[in-house]
């Protein structure tokens, strides 16, 4: 019974997908506290993956940074 559940508004049972109730109206609020759940979480992922990225970049400068000072040492071969 995973595919349905009682709608807040008229307790009706309605599949859990359905946007709105199909006796009432009332928008389903499993399905939209889905939706901003879902809008959360794409948000904070896009974030992290652009935060990491630009660690990665400063990271990457440091190193060739130790790089050209190292050729300029001599000591890198």
């Amino acid at each position: 019974m995973d595919f349905v559940c009682v709608c807040h508004n008229c307790r009706k049972t309605i599949e859990r997908e359905f946007l709105y109730c199909p006796w009432c109206g009332k928008e389903n609020a499993e399905v939209a506290d889905n939706v901003v759940l879902d809008n959360v979480f794409s948000q904070l992922e896009e974030k992290q993956a652009n935060d990491r990225n630009s660690r990665i970049k400063r990271i990457e400068s440091k190193i060739i940074e130790i790089e050209k000072g190292l050729d300029e040492l001599g000591v890198r071969s």
